[in-house]
């Protein structure tokens, strides 16, 4: 249903049938430029847009002949045009549109990232730490060992059957290397190191597989991002959504048949023919308010279109 740019024609067509001279509009209709400003803006972006008049605004309107309100078209429709072109507008627009799509502009550093990017920072994670152990005296290596013992105790509690097996031969390992601490440091050192190396190589290789589908996550992320900046810049220009809803507004409008028949049922005003009935709501709208008006909106539209193209 072609609502949306409908609306924006409608605001026009409804709103300067109140006046002829396009000063008047908004002083006869109570109403600020910042509130017409948000509508216009609202039925531009919103997909389900609301269109609010008051009573008294459309009783009024009713009072006018067809011609008075096709002038009065003529002579509001130059208000909605400036603020659609207005810096405020495109500035209003384009942070609508990046909220709507998320756009985010700093780069994504798994964007480019790949598994084995991934196992070379943790292996560089590896040897810097190794490293620094390695610079340590075997002395200050062996105050370690009574808490990494402590540690292993601690997850043994809570360990399933495969986690017992590999810590209790950790545990074992370590009770077998802690009295060369006092009596070979030096190989104390090197048999420590080696296990700490081992040990800290299969808890990142644990890690790893948490590591990559935190990587897969971040890297559908990315694509999703891409997609989104891709729509953004298809829409970022305001003249698109523009020129569409203005050939929406156009087939709309040529749509309306107002030699249409109605009939009285009731309290109701409906037309005789059943398709006309089940006409979407601004189809009827137009109907009611009339040829002239409605053509002159139209035509209104046509010319702005072309100058967009």
């Amino acid at each position: 249903m072609k609502k949306t740019s409908l609306k924006i024609l409608l605001i026009a067509i409804v709103a300067s049938a109140i006046a002829t001279r396009p000063a008047d509009v908004l002083t006869d209709l109570k109403l600020s430029s910042e509130q017409v400003s948000n509508q216009v803006f609202e039925h531009l972006t919103d997909d389900y847009p609301s269109l609010y008049l008051s009573y008294e605004s459309r009783q009024a309107a009713r009072q006018l002949s067809a011609q008075a309100r096709a002038t009065a078209v003529r002579a509001l429709f130059p208000i909605v045009r400036a603020y659609v072109q207005s810096d405020d507008f495109k500035s209003r627009h384009d942070s609508w549109l990046r909220g709507k799509y998320h756009i985010i502009d700093s780069p994504n550093p798994a964007e480019n990232m790949t598994s084995a990017d991934l196992k070379a920072v943790m292996d560089e994670q590896l040897n810097q730490t190794m490293e620094a152990f390695n610079t340590m005296p075997p002395q200050f290596l062996a105050l370690m060992l009574p808490d990494q013992l402590a540690q292993i105790q601690e997850q043994l509690s809570h360990a399933d059957a495969a986690s017992k097996a590999a810590l209790n031969r950790e545990m074992t390992e370590l009770r077998q290397i802690q009295p060369l601490a006092t009596t070979k440091p030096e190989e104390f050192k090197t048999r420590y190191l080696a296990f700490m190396k081992g040990s800290m190589a299969r808890q990142l290789a644990h890690g790893m597989e948490d590591e990559e589908e935190r990587l897969a996550k971040a890297k559908a992320q990315a694509e999703e991002q891409r997609a989104n900046k891709a729509k953004y810049q298809a829409e970022k220009n305001p003249n698109a959504v523009l020129r569409k809803k203005l050939r929406e507004f156009i087939a709309l409008a040529e749509s309306v048949d107002f030699d249409a028949k109605t009939e009285k049922q009731g309290y109701r005003v409906e037309f005789d023919r059943d398709d006309y009935r089940a006409k979407p709501r601004e189809w009827k709208q137009l109907y009611r308010i009339g040829r002239e008006p409605v053509m002159a909106a139209r035509d209104l539209a046509s010319t702005w279109l072309k100058e967009l193209k």
